[in-house]
């Protein structure tokens, strides 16, 4: 079944190319202008070099100031956990600070054990902070999530592996790109027995960036396990091509 689409696929991109026929976005043309458009891809596998993590602190306790108090003890010694593996200052940021009231049913001792349980409402202060912390030694990761549990953390989320510079990985998956969609081209046009022309119209896609597998790095002792994964830079090129 593959081949036979392979092969009508073929069999209308010629005869889109016998005709001269296909609207270009954005282009000038003259009526005796013939094209053919192609798309190509360029795929690109790096290692992720960063890590972004949110790490918070949530307390609560019927006082304001003593909930308060007792979240930033926490998250003081979070911070100084992290600068003391490694962590730079400047790769510390707050990300969310809340303070707000919640009421909380707590059960009434009953002097009668035959009475119905009884329950009454309390009103509790919960402080949360949170920062995003960006880990550059993605062997560290594991040891760095245990120490801040250590010291108070009780929220981790949202971690996600990037590639810091992403510049080299795009120009590479453009150039593949543009060389899928100039080889398709030529194929069309030699099976056509035609000669390809000038670029007509040429669009290229912002690249793209996505997980595609997990490699698991080894952490010793009670580190948590992480997986950095590999990441899928994709750029695609739409260009359009004269031909004679």
């Amino acid at each position: 079944m593959k081949k036979y689409l392979i092969a009508a696929f073929t069999a209308l991109a010629i005869a889109a190319l016998v005709s001269g026929c296909g609207a270009l976005p954005g282009a000038s043309r003259t009526g005796s202008v013939r094209t053919v458009n192609i798309y190509g891809t360029g795929t690109v596998y790096v290692v992720p070099d960063i890590a972004r993590v949110n790490i918070g602190v949530t307390t609560q306790d019927a006082d304001a100031a003593t909930a308060l108090s007792a979240n930033t003890q926490d998250v003081n010694a979070v911070r100084q956990a992290l600068v003391a593996l490694g962590v730079a200052e400047e790769d510390i940021q707050t990300s969310d600070f809340y303070i707000y009231q919640q009421q909380q049913y707590v059960p009434v001792i009953q002097e009668d054990p035959e009475l119905e349980t009884a329950s009454e409402p309390q009103t509790l202060f919960v402080v949360q902070n949170t920062v995003l912390v960006i880990v550059r030694d993605l062997d560290s990761l594991g040891e760095v999530l245990s120490k801040v549990v250590d010291q108070g953390a009780n929220t981790i989320n949202s971690i996600s592996f990037e590639l810091e510079d992403t510049s080299a990985a795009v120009a590479e998956a453009t150039q593949k790109a543009i060389d899928s969609a100039a080889s398709q081209a030529q194929e069309i046009a030699d099976a056509a027995g035609v000669t390809l022309g000038a670029i007509n119209y040429l669009s290229i896609s912002n690249g793209s960036t996505s997980p595609a597998r997990s490699a698991m790095m080894e952490q010793a002792g009670g580190d948590v396990p992480i997986s950095s994964g590999t990441l899928i830079i994709q750029v695609t090129a739409n260009i359009t091509y004269e031909f004679n």
